[in-house]
């Protein structure tokens, strides 16, 4: 989204589509018929950006081009054509296709390793390659030579080569920009069309590791006779070879000349081979001579992996570290306690942190120790911003699930996802050809995928059957809970879990919002003091004492709904709000704001509480402004 040299952002665009639509289209049209861009268009603007290790390597920042909207937009008008007439990319190419990701290339890693266990009775040796400066040392001739031998047609290739070879950068550093250059090399990263040209640089590498191939899965592609062998997966540039010693140890000698032919070359420094805990760092396996790093876990496109494949309990050690740093910079710019609202912070927690935890849960095998670890994780990212240890209660007044029912939804959307997946992607082939896939085994097993109704509902259909479901488990936990005597606090709140407690978006002010939140998480009563009142000494507060303590007003309990026997009448009170604003006030809203405003003053008596004169009156005021 970021813009070039020209400033222009395509949220400036969206506003002017009519106006813009017809000179763009005239535009393109004259680019497509010339071969040739505007000078504009071929101005790139480098900006380096950290990834990890030391700040002062140059080698460990990725250089993102900032190019032009328009062009962007060009290239994507241009990429119909370029995927309908570009070679035929390898089978075991995942990046940047279309409707492949990088989850569904780790699940077919760790299902080849297992279908090679299953023949072979030992996993197999599995290395993973990294190139040195990918997009930076493309040798774009051997693209272009690709693409003239299809049936791209020549306009098309012509504005390829126009538009990457005719390219000036400049680096961008602290609003500093250097000199324009033109690179010799290399395809600019941050382009729309990139990814597949790298894809086209890099396609004959997996047809060459084939080669020595001699036990590694077969499977049968559409149009093809003869089942083909894959030992190697590519996503982009991220690759993974597999096999005995000997063969990947060959396939090391042919990526190593691969590489010289085309003119890049790999990191063996940052490259790594998969051992068991039991593997011995003598006679290593060796990349241009240099042997490569023997480690215990690895982790490939985001996804922990392990001798044995795909290691469920690195996924919390893998992302809990990260979570807590992010959500510490969210703390410190409002989502705390006495910041932005728990609805606000709940919602921030949900788009920005529970993302980063749930990544790669849907094609992982957990525990029942692992989902409890990822929940432990999970209340002290919400403890984090509702403070202190309330965030059982907080997740259900906000709608925040159990990473086990996250699981099940994630699990169950990635089911579906792959019932519709075209019948030429890797996963598809490995489910029809081999014997064992985790997707049969353990994802499509899943309970709520297995609940589904059939035909399958709709996107808003089926959000309503995940909410069904997960009301239902709440249910069972609340009548667990019942019975034990336990979740008090919890078992007070309304058990709906569909849409978020009223309290928290009704009109009403600050401080009056934060004592019915405060009500709901019991932290008026988990101070273990003495009432102030006259009750008999030893009287500690509690919520069930406020309903016949005698410094609160016994006219405000009695304005109060009565409540069912066993339940508390705040509580009560409180589930019979109405959960649409516009429903207006209940007549007991101002006597209850009175008296939880009362109870604040009770149980903080040092404290200097502002008097609240006329209480609920912001909603009172709503209701008539919509009259």
């Amino acid at each position: 989204k970021a813009p070039g040299p020209d400033h222009i952002k395509a949220e400036m665009l969206k506003f002017l589509v009519a106006e813009v639509a017809p000179v763009l289209s005239l535009l393109f049209t004259l680019c497509y018929q010339w071969s040739y861009t505007p000078d504009l268009w071929r101005q790139a603007q480098v900006f380096p950006i950290f990834k990890k290790g030391d700040a002062s390597d140059p080698g460990n920042f990725r250089p993102i081009s900032l190019t032009s909207v328009m062009r962007k937009l060009f290239e994507f008008s241009l990429m119909p054509d370029l995927d309908a007439h570009s070679p035929a990319l390898d089978i075991a190419q995942g990046g940047f296709r279309p409707q492949r990701s990088p989850l569904d290339q780790a699940l077919c890693l760790h299902d080849l390793m297992h279908d090679y266990f299953l023949i072979h009775h030992h996993y197999p040796v599995v290395a993973f390659l990294d190139i040195q400066a990918a997009y930076d040392t493309v040798d774009r001739r051997v693209i272009w030579q690709a693409l003239a031998n299809s049936t791209l047609p020549r306009p098309v290739l012509g504005l390829l080569i126009n538009m990457f070879d005719e390219v000036s950068v400049s680096v961008l550093i602290a609003n500093h920009n250097s000199s324009a250059f033109s690179p010799v090399t290399g395809v600019l990263q941050g382009s729309v069309l990139s990814p597949h040209l790298y894809s086209l640089y890099i396609n004959s590498l997996p047809g060459l590791l084939r080669s020595a191939a001699t036990g590694a899965s077969m499977i049968r592609v559409p149009g093809m006779n003869n089942p083909l062998a894959i030992n190697s997966l590519l996503f982009a540039d991220d690759v993974a070879i597999f096999g005995r010693r000997s063969e990947v140890q060959h396939m090391l000698n042919l990526a190593s000349d691969h590489s010289i032919s085309l003119g890049y070359r790999w990191k063996p420094s940052k490259c790594a081979v998969l051992g068991s805990p039991t593997a011995t760092t003598s006679n290593r396996l060796t990349l241009y001579d240099e042997p490569l790093p023997i480690v215990e876990e690895f982790t490939y496109l985001g996804m922990p992996f392990r001798y044995k494949g795909l290691f469920a309990p690195g996924i919390q050690s893998l992302r809990a570290a990260g979570a807590v740093q992010v959500m510490a910079l969210l703390n410190s710019v409002g989502v705390n306690r006495t910041g932005f609202s728990l609805l606000l912070c709940s919602r921030l927690y949900k788009a920005f942190i529970r993302p980063k935890l749930e990544y790669g849960l849907a094609i992982s095998h957990l525990s029942f120790r692992d989902f409890k670890a990822l929940d432990d994780v999970q209340n002290r990212l919400v403890g984090m911003f509702v403070g202190g240890s309330w965030f059982n209660v907080a997740k259900h007044i906000t709608c925040l699930p159990s990473m086990k029912h996250r699981y099940n939804v994630l699990a169950t959307r990635y089911a579906l996802r792959a019932d519709a997946l075209p019948t030429d992607c890797l996963l598809v082939l490995l489910r029809q050809n081999l014997s064992y896939t985790r997707l049969d085994k353990y994802i499509c097993q899943n309970q709520l995928y297995l609940s589904l109704p059939d035909p399958v509902p709709s996107a808003s259909g089926l959000t309503a059957v995940f909410n069904n479901y997960w009301q239902e488990q709440v249910d069972r936990q609340l009548e667990s809970a019942a019975i034990s005597g336990s979740h008090t606090l919890l078992r007070a709140c309304r058990p709906s879990v569909s849409r978020p407690d009223p309290i928290l978006y009704l009109p009403i002010g600050r401080s009056a919002r934060s004592r019915l939140v405060r009500w709901r998480l019991g932290r008026f009563t988990n101070m273990r003091e003495e009432c102030s009142c006259m009750s008999p000494i030893g009287v500690h507060i509690s919520r069930d004492h406020f309903l016949s303590c005698r410094a609160l007003d016994g006219e405000l309990l009695d304005a109060l709904p009565s409540a069912p026997l066993g339940v508390n009448k705040i509580d009560h009170a409180l589930n019979c709000l109405p959960v649409n604003p516009s429903s207006g006030p209940p007549p007991f809203w101002s006597a209850l704001l009175s008296l939880l405003h009362a109870i604040d003053c009770i149980t903080h008596p040092l404290a200097v509480i502002p008097p609240d004169p006329d209480p609920g009156s912001l909603w009172f005021t709503d209701k008539k402004t919509q009259h």
